[in-house]
């Protein structure tokens, strides 16, 4: 049952992507305003991430107020649907560790949604992110930022790395926040394992187990109010003492 329901859900996500994907190149070839191309591709993007939101029959539950475009949000970072959920709530794009842009299908699919690619290591990518965040921001695009710099089993919130912060710190841009956490049922395997995706998991095998899973549950909690502060150390520090205080470890979240 749970390999015809897995295969099932493939073809399924399969189709869903290759449609979406169909009405977004058509818009972007027919729409010739920006206002109404960027309108269009966040109603593709919030349609496509809702229907793998059914189709993996996830209950998503949201607090706190909703950020609207154009923003720029911090959050913990658990595993690649936390881009899914994220995608079903706000209109934004992304910023992905380098390697991702090289995933055959997936990399092409982030490129068309605006996803910003870096290797934190290399000091000429960090200021092409900033800058390219700050473009979208200017565009009207909310930008996302995982400040982790890679995802957890969700115990704790790892310290955040500051270097994509500086030019928000500089231009004294307000920085909202929110905090992601998994539950999965007592009769299924912890969602530490399940639905984080660390360490040296692969990401076919991973993803396949995640597709059997019958549902699975996740909480997503908005910050209050953004922060600000022209320290990038200092507003990196307190957005993570703000993500900190409202996170829900995922293995204390079981059941």
């Amino acid at each position: 049952m749970r390999l015809i329901r897995a295969t099932l859900r493939l073809i399924s996500l399969i189709v869903i992507t290759a449609v979406c994907c169909a009405f977004f190149l058509a818009g972007r070839f027919f729409l010739q305003s920006k206002p109404q191309a960027l309108s269009w591709r966040n109603s593709i993007f919030r349609a496509w991430a809702q229907a793998v939101i059914r189709l993996l029959n996830i209950h998503v539950n949201t607090l706190g107020p909703v950020p609207s475009a154009s923003f720029l949000l911090v959050s913990n970072h658990l595993s690649y649907i936390d881009v899914i959920v994220l995608a079903s709530q706000v209109d934004c794009a992304f910023i992905a560790k380098r390697e991702v842009e090289s995933w055959t299908l997936i990399g092409r699919l982030a490129t068309w949604f605006d996803t910003i690619f870096i290797n934190r290591a290399r000091k000429r990518d960090v200021v092409f992110a900033m800058n390219e965040m700050h473009r979208l921001i200017d565009a009207g695009l909310g930008v996302v930022l995982f400040a982790e710099g890679t995802s957890t089993p969700g115990r704790q919130v790892l310290p955040f790395k500051s270097g994509t912060l500086e030019l928000a710190a500089r231009r004294g841009v307000p920085v909202h926040y929110a905090s992601i956490s998994y539950t999965t049922s007592l009769e299924e395997s912890s969602a530490d394992n399940s639905v984080c995706w660390w360490g040296d998991m692969t990401f076919p095998d991973h993803f396949f187990r995640l597709l059997q899973l019958p549902g699975f549950s996740v909480t997503l909690t908005f910050g209050r109010e953004p922060i600000v502060d022209h320290d990038r150390h200092v507003l990196a520090s307190k957005l993570w003492s703000a993500v900190s205080a409202q996170f829900i470890p995922v293995v204390a979240a079981h059941g």
